[in-house]
């Protein structure tokens, strides 16, 4: 008797096999295959192949804005930016890449390995050359090479090649500021860019070009450097290079009643359309970025700080121990050997005796102090804008704590030993004995424009502080005024028809590795400013290593003659008519 269900399927499941169940066990699990494969490929893989797939079908391009032009006081262009053609591959679609590199090896003097590398790699896009010449733009087109391609780019470019050199920098590939002006106001001069898109498919055919927004013009920064007076500044700083075998020399003209950086010369220069060919040692700007010890020129610092504290008066005199003085375990020498001298005498001599015991009656706290106040220590602000940001770095300097002085630091600083400071520094310094002991702040940057012609920002003459009082500034001034005539040690600096102040410096550098000041390294300076009466120029020269001469008086002095003879000339100031102010554009 057969068995019977008492309660049999449902209609709606009759007929239901096991093969059926089978299927849609299989469905079911292929659909959790699926949704597991999905969470591994766009959760758990998610980044990585997103990089994979933008490697194999996408292409950002990075669109800068043409950069804002770099221009002296006149207008005149420093460095600009033009357009060029920069040569690129998409390697997968390049036929035959051995004999492409070949061709394209002679026509843009690429090595023919580097290219072949290049169009047989797996990128979808690499750069061949960039900002190529017109001339191996035609060349390239002429080659109708199947996915090789240009695209327009911003060159740099600088006219004067070595001119200015240091002080305007350079840029790198992406035309991003690296040193220099180039590097201090690239905020300006950068302008904007955009992002261009390329979507590439299976075949190679663009199917997304985002190009409709276009980058903008970068700002024109117009600088306080005045032509004629840069060139002369620089022709005479490498022609003493030259001469006398130095590692290098630099020169810097302020103008003494407002501040402003005439010219900032350096030698040995370097062409920053081509920087990568160049010595580093020539890239920075050494006026700015560099401490030294100023030796003898910070003996102005010394006699301000002693007649500003009343310590001395301009007639008093110190024995100056006949050239040898035996101060604690040190010795100090004189170059010659003197007795008594006043203050104006220790000056002009140039002695280190006479400036280390003047130095000695200052109390430390008091001398450092004052030397803060004419700079030293701090930056200048040069690269600081009115809003107080600062662009780019410059040499703080070096004045020990009053407290760190021992006997002999205190007599080492009194003649420039022991400090360091950057040249702008000191230069500024004495150009606050120019202006009556007014500390003015160096500028460089006379306006920044936008595009449209709009002024950002205009340079203007800043007083920091009072440095010292115009009485202290006048009794230095002529104290200064000694160090050019009879048997001062600046005497090569006499300009004819003008009254000039200035003061020598020869400076032993410190040997690390002896640890101890060189016997043969030197750095030889004079600073000084014309005319001494209502000073229109304060210049300083420094000569590094010089191999014929190492004192200031010798090697440096003449250089400041012929910049201060010549500035002078280009400024309207003529012997015959005294000082003269004339309009800056003359």
């Amino acid at each position: 008797m057969a068995l019977r269900l008492s309660n049999p399927l449902p209609r709606r499941f009759r007929g239901f096999s096991p093969r059926v169940a089978l299927v849609g066990a299989g469905m079911l699990l292929a659909a959790l295959a699926l949704a597991l494969r999905a969470v591994d490929l766009q959760v758990l893989r998610h980044d990585e192949l997103s990089r994979m797939a933008n490697r194999q079908s996408q292409r950002i391009l990075r669109i800068k804005g043409q950069r804002g032009p770099i221009l002296d006081r006149l207008g005149g262009d420093l460095a600009l930016s033009v357009q060029a053609d920069s040569v690129y591959a998409r390697p997968g679609r390049v036929e035959r890449p051995a004999q492409a590199a070949a061709l394209l090896a002679r026509v843009l003097n690429v090595p023919r390995q580097t290219l072949q590398e290049r169009l047989s790699s797996d990128a979808p896009f690499v750069w061949i050359k960039r900002r190529i010449s017109p001339e191996e733009s035609g060349r390239v087109t002429a080659l109708e090479l199947p996915g090789v391609g240009m695209t327009r780019e911003y060159l740099r470019v600088y006219p004067g090649r070595t001119y200015a050199s240091a002080l305007l920098g350079y840029t790198g590939v992406d035309t991003q500021g690296l040193e220099g002006i180039e590097y201090a106001f690239d905020s300006y001069l950068k302008g904007t860019e955009v992002y261009r898109v390329l979507d590439m498919d299976a075949l190679g055919r663009t199917l997304l070009q985002s190009d409709e927004e276009k980058p903008t013009a970068g700002d024109s920064v117009r600088l306080t450097i005045h032509p004629a007076i840069q060139y002369a500044a620089e022709k005479e700083v490498a022609l003493t290079v030259a001469r006398t075998q130095a590692s290098y020399g630099l020169a810097i003209v302020m103008r003494s009643a407002t501040g402003e950086i005439l010219a900032m010369a350096q030698a040995p220069g370097f062409n920053p359309n081509a920087y990568a060919a160049a010595d580093k040692s020539a890239l920075f700007n050494r006026a700015v970025t560099d401490g030294y010890e100023p030796g003898s020129t910070f003996k102005l610092m010394t006699a301000a700080a002693a007649l500003e504290d009343k310590s001395v008066k301009p007639d008093t005199v110190f024995y100056c121990e006949n050239g040898e003085f035996q101060h604690y375990d040190s010795v100090i020498h004189d170059t010659e050997p003197h007795a008594w001298l006043s203050v104006a005498g220790i000056l002009r001599v140039s002695s280190n005796i006479g400036a280390a015991k003047m130095g000695l009656t200052i109390p430390a706290a008091v001398f450092r102090d004052t030397l803060f106040r004419f700079g030293f220590g701090r930056r200048t602000g040069i690269f600081t804008l009115p809003d107080g940001r600062r662009l780019a770095g410059e040499a703080e300097g070096y004045v020990p704590p009053a407290n760190k002085w021992t006997p002999v630091d205190h007599a080492a600083i009194s003649f420039g030993h022991g400090v360091l400071v950057s040249p702008l520094q000191l230069v500024t310094a004495v150009n606050a004995i120019a202006t009556g002991g007014r500390l003015l702040k160096p500028w460089i940057v006379q306006e920044i424009r936008d595009p449209e012609g709009k002024v950002l920002m205009q340079g203007r003459p800043v007083v920091v502080r009072r440095a010292v009082s115009a009485e202290t500034a006048a009794a230095v001034r002529d104290m200064m005024l000694g160090v050019v005539q009879g048997d001062g040690t600046g005497t090569r600096a006499t300009i004819p028809g003008f009254a000039v102040a200035g003061k020598t410096g020869t400076t032993e550098k410190y040997d690390l590795q002896a640890r101890g000041y060189s016997k043969t390294k030197d750095i030889a300076s004079f600073v000084g400013f014309v005319p001494a009466e209502a000073p229109e120029v304060t210049i300083l020269v420094l000569v590094e290593d010089p191999k014929t001469s190492h004192y200031g008086g010798l090697t440096a002095a003449p250089v400041f003659r012929e910049i201060a003879r010549q500035s002078l000339a280009l400024l309207g100031v003529w012997p015959a008519q005294g000082v003269q102010h004339v309009a800056m554009e003359k």
